[in-house]
């Protein structure tokens, strides 16, 4: 239960704390905001989205299915669109996919759905048999599955061909409904220029874009972390040209942008075009502060870490997983916890807030790795920190060192030589116990990038800040409800809210009847 808060007899996720508190003082001008963190646009929808309407398609894009329900029923009442495309970026299971096919097939039944993105890669690469695939196909219940890492390329044939009225046999990496289920066209790997598809922001109204907008400059990721198998899905490594990436930013920052998400998995590699990314940013002295994933071994020098300041770095996520240099070393993370602890203190030194992301109970973790954590974060002191369990992907490189680790299981249902699943979420509770000087971030329905998410909407940073001591605060009473402590966090919460100005959210508070 750490991604929940007791308040006031009831257990909430932050951005219900949030909401709670935010209507009770009138923040927003109105007592039914829904501040959502979907409210910033959703990249990959936006991405797709460009890459149609650059190629001569007309396309709308939504960003969050349940808070935007009734503008969908309208795009599929009014424009009557021939496709319906689904990215399942965020989406772990088919529920997710399955809720919104049907929303779409009670609408316009008319419509072609096609379902694209990570969960339709992880489906047909765990599951052999293809009956089962093809029953889970059926069980989504849309009618074509893109397979394709990058997938823009097959989208757009498979739309094209659509309009058309041609047979999308020919079209390459996709998953078509035949009379004894689903069966693969070809595969053809798609090699998309960053370059060539970079969004044309001008194509989205400033509604659709608000103060917070996401990014990339990069795909993939340059590292081959043994507990991730994001570079094996995604391929190598592709960069955006400086003068591209400066073109993006110059339009957003004329439109009115004022936080900037940069999503590339190691923003600050290779580290000579990070200088050069910032150098540019400097030269344009652009009027929004920027966040992004950091890695602080790619990164020491004192110059680097000041042009970050000076470029408007407001925050960054530091994927350390763990401050042990064992398992670090298992990891294959090229990286020390020395380095870390340099990083996170030059970038506090320039007023940049630093979030610390840690894995509890990989393969060689046990109490002593543990406690090394811990004291990591009470001396080095991120702004904010979180731990979670391991969850053991058998895609990934560790999978292959199973039987010499003695590693059993999958997901979060997992032993090997030194600790099991229940080791691991005793051990973040003995974390999240014990460290004094950072602050819990929660992941679900909130997470880090919720932090500039509240800043574009008027909140300060400081004022976000203390609300996540309070509502851990708060947290840290979940099981002694009635307590003086938990009342006390309370208050403090409502307090803080009186003094907070922020803008309206996007979505209004759903109904309760």
């Amino acid at each position: 239960m750490r991604d929940h808060c007791l308040v006031e007899g009831r257990r909430l996720p932050y951005m219900d704390v949030i909401n709670m508190y935010a209507n009770r003082a009138g923040v927003g001008g109105t007592d039914a905001n829904h501040y959502h963190v979907g409210e910033v646009p959703n990249l990959a929808a936006i991405y797709l989205t460009n890459f149609l309407l650059r190629r001569g398609l007309t396309a709308d894009h939504v960003s969050l299915f349940t808070p935007e329900r009734d503008r969908i029923a309208r795009i599929l009442a009014d424009r009557d669109p021939r496709t319906a495309a689904i990215t399942t970026t965020f989406h772990l299971t088919p529920a997710p996919v399955i809720e919104i096919v049907r929303f779409v097939r009670a609408h316009h039944p008319e419509t072609t759905i096609i379902v694209g993105g990570p969960l339709v890669d992880n489906l047909t690469t765990a599951t052999a048999d293809p009956e089962a695939l093809s029953d889970l196909f059926d069980l989504m219940d849309a009618d074509v599955y893109v397979r394709e890492s990058q997938g823009e390329a097959t989208l757009l044939r498979a739309v094209a061909a659509l309009r058309e009225g041609h047979s999308l046999a020919d079209t390459p990496n996709l998953y078509l409904r035949r009379s004894d289920g689903f069966a693969f066209t070809r595969a053809q790997p798609e090699a998309n220029s960053l370059d060539e598809v970079a969004i044309d922001w001008s194509l989205f109204s400033d509604a659709e874009l608000g103060a917070t907008v996401q990014t990339r400059t990069a795909r993939s990721c340059a590292f081959k972390c043994s507990f991730c198998d994001f570079p094996a899905r995604a391929g190598a490594l592709a960069l955006a040209d400086i003068t591209t990436v400066e073109a993006e930013l110059r339009a957003l920052s004329d439109r009115g942008v004022r936080n900037i998400v940069f999503i590339d998995d190691t923003f600050n590699v290779p580290p000579k075009r990070f200088t050069e990314l910032l150098k540019m940013m400097v030269r344009n002295d652009f009027d929004f502060g920027w966040y992004s994933f950091f890695r602080c071994s790619s990164t020491r020098d004192e110059e680097t870490f000041d042009l970050m300041a000076q470029s408007g770095c407001r925050a960054v996520f530091l994927g350390i997983e763990s401050a042990s240099d064992s398992i670090l070393k298992l990891m294959n993370k090229s990286a020390k916890s020395a380095q870390y602890r340099h990083g996170i203190e030059q970038l506090k030194a320039r007023g940049i807030t630093t979030f610390a992301s840690f894995v509890v109970g990989f393969p060689g973790e046990n109490a002593d790795t543990v406690r090394e954590t811990i004291d990591f974060l009470n001396t080095a002191a991120p702004t904010f920190f979180r731990a979670e369990p391991w969850w053991y992907n058998h895609r990934s490189p560790i999978h292959a060192r199973a039987a010499e680790l003695r590693i059993f299981g999958q997901g979060y249902d997992w032993r090997h030589a030194s600790m099991d699943i229940h080791g691991a979420c005793d051990a973040r509770d003995a974390i999240f116990d014990s460290v004094t000087t950072s602050t819990w971030i929660p992941s679900y329905n909130f997470d880090f990038w919720a932090l500039p998410y509240l800043v574009g909407k008027g909140m300060e940073i400081e004022q976000a800040v203390e609300f996540h001591a309070l509502a851990e605060r708060a947290m840290r009473w979940n099981d002694h409800p009635g307590h003086p402590e938990s009342h006390a966090a309370s208050t403090d919460l409502a307090r803080l809210f009186e003094t907070v100005k922020m803008t309206p959210a996007k979505y209004t508070a759903p109904s309760t009847s």
